[in-house]
Order: C-alpha cells, then sequence, then structure tokens
C-alpha cells in the first residue's frame, strides 16, 4: 500500500483497500487534506463523507461498498446512487447564486455542461 503520511486519512483508505482487487492507485493529499483516490474522488479525513473531483456536493459512503464501485469502475454511479442515501448531507445551499455560480465553474473545468 502506497505511504499516505496523514493518520486520519490513512485510516479512512484502510478499510476500503482491504477490499480492492487490485492495491496499485494512485493516491494524493490535497491542500485542504482530503485524499484523493485515482485523480477521481476525495475522501474526508474526519468523516465517512466522499465526493467526485468535479462536484461539490458530499456524499456518506461505507467502505465496501465504494471498493466494490472501484472494483467495478462504477464510482460516479455509486456517487449517485448515495446522493439520495438519508446518512448523506441534504447539500441545500443557503445562497443559490454562489452555488450556481461554483457548480458551473467546476464543470466548464470539468468539460461538462452544467444545467
Amino acid at each position: 500500500m502506497q505511504y499516505i503520511p496523514n493518520i486520519k486519512l490513512y485510516y479512512k483508505w484502510l478499510p476500503i483497500q482491504k477490499h480492492l482487487n487490485v492495491d496499485t492507485h494512485q493516491l494524493d493529499i490535497s491542500r485542504q487534506n482530503m485524499l484523493i483516490v485515482n485523480k477521481q474522488f476525495l475522501l474526508a479525513a474526519n468523516k465517512s463523507k466522499m465526493r467526485l473531483c468535479s462536484y461539490l456536493d458530499w456524499v456518506h459512503y461505507t467502505p465496501k461498498k465504494l471498493a466494490t464501485a472501484i472494483n467495478t469502475n462504477q464510482v460516479e454511479d455509486y456517487y449517485w446512487n448515495q446522493m439520495g442515501d438519508v446518512k448523506s448531507d441534504p447539500n441545500v445551499w443557503k445562497r443559490s447564486v454562489e452555488e450556481t455560480t461554483l457548480k458551473t465553474y467546476y464543470a466548464n473545468r470539468a468539460g461538462r455542461v452544467y444545467p
């Protein structure tokens, strides 16, 4: 397993990693102290929350189900499925103009079109 210097992130990755078929994954630490996995999604250090790199809303995850999604290359589908989970944040923004601006910026940066 790749060395993860942040102990909180190490213990977030460990239960996911034990369910993975392949041990080689690109792991990076962001400036905001989050674990970036395969340049695809982020794991929070203090909660069981994850989000795709090009999205702003966080969702709850379970290590085994997330590992299954990684193994089957279905992380984005898992993310959208978890948006409706009761343990996920409601993702209701207080400032809708700021939400639209930021989500448009992230979508453009990722090469997507924000509705």
